[in-house]
């Protein structure tokens, strides 16, 4: 109860909501009591994001062909960014937290690549490549709902109420390239983003598999 608590508080309102006080209150019990479960704030957090991760399992299965297996666990893993917006800045690369469920998309991707013929080396810097392409990107997810409740303005009003500052800098004919982008409007995607780059990163990966085949 505890985790559940602290993830629909965070789900809610963010991480920054997120306090042992806080989730005690949701419960309507003692803080302290709280610590005869949970070690301190930072266990409470690899807790959660150990929980959210594990609701959305891989399937027992992989595809067969590496691209579709690779794939479907990079979308997978930006769906569970996606409904949980404090995940991706909540999650360390440099100091991973021990998270059981996220090992499972660890070794999801070391089958996939060192079957491919990769070292593992080689492998595992792929898993964190990919990984930290769907991660750099929902980043944005938490700082984009923080600056709205800031600010009281979404995405696109804020772009609009930035739009005269804009278009002054641009009639100085200082930036052409960047004019001709934006003149006719720039659909600012986030999932277009994510999608866009794994594409690429595949694209990428595919060539670079090829060469090491042909150098076996």
């Amino acid at each position: 109860r505890i985790v559940a608590s602290a993830v629909a508080v965070a789900d809610a309102e963010g991480l920054a909501a997120v306090s042992m006080r806080r989730v005690a209150a949701e419960l309507g019990v003692a803080t302290m009591s709280l610590y005869r479960h949970v070690a301190d704030k930072d266990d409470l957090l690899t807790r959660m994001l150990d929980t959210v991760i594990a609701r959305h399992p891989l399937p027992a299965e992989r595809p067969a062909y590496w691209r579709e297996a690779v794939e479907l666990a990079a979308r997978q893993l930006w769906t569970v960014f996606r409904r949980h917006p404090w995940l991706a800045p909540a999650m360390s690369v440099t100091r991973p937290q021990m998270l059981l469920a996220g090992m499972q998309y660890s070794e999801w991707m070391l089958a996939t690549m060192l079957g491919e013929g990769l070292d593992p080396q080689t492998a595992f810097t792929t898993h964190l490549t990919l990984l930290n392409h769907a991660r750099g990107i929902a980043v944005h997810l938490e700082t984009e709902r923080e600056a709205e409740a800031h600010t009281g303005l979404d995405n696109e009003e804020w772009l609009d109420s930035q739009e005269a500052a804009f278009q002054q800098v641009m009639s100085t004919g200082r930036f052409p390239m960047l004019s001709l982008v934006t003149t006719g409007g720039y659909d600012f995607d986030l999932d277009a983003l994510f999608e866009f780059g794994l594409q690429r990163l595949l694209d990428g990966l595919a060539t670079f598999l090829a060469e090491k085949a042909q150098e076996a």
